[in-house]
């Protein structure tokens, strides 16, 4: 059955809203849930993984898989089409001089993956505080917005931010990870 991108990226939000009121779920629930083969069910669920949205929890011979929420989602990947938001804003910062957010989200999006002058902000701050982005010109708010230069290209994957869950034991003076870290 061909589906449009616009159908696919409905189906992955409805697949999203029922993992998130789950919590921990396998590729069973989702297809039950939103009447879609086993296959779909596995494509969109491999994507969220792929992209850090859920952890696989059970994984084993003789099990079923079964995942568990650890990210929000902002509909970053749809599934089947090897396309993700930060997928494209990482490949458009390798290939330009310098850019401001404008110009990464009009050079990023595609009709199967749009992208937002937020989610570019915001992917252009993340890495700008991780050390990976130089301002070249700074902003001046409502007139004009900073222009940015890769300094760290790292490769072709995208650097992505993660949660992480952990304790700070003041006797120890150490960074306690709960439950392997991610939430």
């Amino acid at each position: 059955m061909f589906l449009t991108p616009e159908t696919r990226i409905a189906l992955a939000d409805a697949a999203w809203a029922v993992a998130l009121r789950l919590g921990t779920f396998g590729y069973a629930e989702i297809s039950a849930e939103l009447h879609v083969s086993m296959y779909q069910a596995t494509e969109i669920v491999r994507a969220w993984e792929k992209d850090g949205a859920c952890i696989n929890i059970q994984r084993g011979v003789g099990r079923r898989n079964l995942y568990r929420v650890v990210a929000e989602f902002p509909r970053t990947r749809e599934a089947g089409t090897g396309g993700s938001v930060p997928l494209n804003l990482w490949t458009s910062m390798r290939g330009l001089k310098s850019f401001t957010p404008t110009d990464l989200a009009s050079h990023s999006s595609t009709v199967s993956v749009p992208v937002r002058l937020e989610a570019a902000q915001g992917y252009c701050q993340a890495l700008l505080k991780a050390g990976y982005l130089k301002v070249e010109r700074t902003a001046v708010p409502g007139r004009r917005e900073a222009i940015y230069r890769l300094i760290r290209n790292t490769g072709p994957r995208p650097p992505r931010e993660r949660r992480v869950r952990a304790l700070w034991d003041d006797n120890l003076s150490e960074l306690v990870l709960l439950n392997g870290g991610l939430q």
